[in-house]
């Protein structure tokens, strides 16, 4: 049991179901035709501010995934207010006996702030997690910094 990630994709496709686990939505936006009984939660405070969200988002369009995120400094400037950390620890609780997947429209694989969601967890709340691709060092050192 850990907490996970996975894309609004899996569940459409079917990949991911919650009769195995609990799906939780981590995005400012709800995912456009996406059914709530594939879901357990919908939670846009563990998703980015939507400022941060709109400057990816126009950046993706002319320079693509990987590069917007690091022109829209964005793991800098991702941040969790104490909501969002309650909830996370909460979480972190339940992927002790369930799997818990963090779920946001990137492909799994892609620069994404469902793995600083991750590793938040681990760093704070002790929670085993799944494999992360990407390394966050500037996040990591702003953890143990501002939390």
């Amino acid at each position: 049991m850990a907490l996970k990630q996975a894309s609004v994709k899996q569940i459409r496709s079917a990949e991911l179901i919650r009769e195995h686990s609990y799906i939780v939505i981590t995005m400012c936006y709800y995912p456009r035709g996406l059914k709530k009984e594939l879901r357990d939660e919908y939670r846009s405070d563990l998703a980015p501010d939507r400022l941060l969200f709109k400057e990816f988002k126009d950046y993706q369009k002319k320079i693509g995934h990987e590069e917007a995120f690091v022109k829209s400094n964005y793991e800098n400037k991702f941040s969790l207010n104490e909501n969002a950390l309650q909830h996370l620890k909460e979480l972190s609780e339940l992927s002790k006996i369930k799997d818990v997947y963090l779920v946001c429209q990137c492909e799994v694989g892609k620069k994404c702030h469902r793995e600083m969601l991750l590793l938040t967890a681990e760093k704070l709340f002790g929670a085993k997690i799944d494999f992360i691709y990407h390394s966050y060092s500037n996040y990591l050192d702003s953890i143990f910094r501002s939390y």
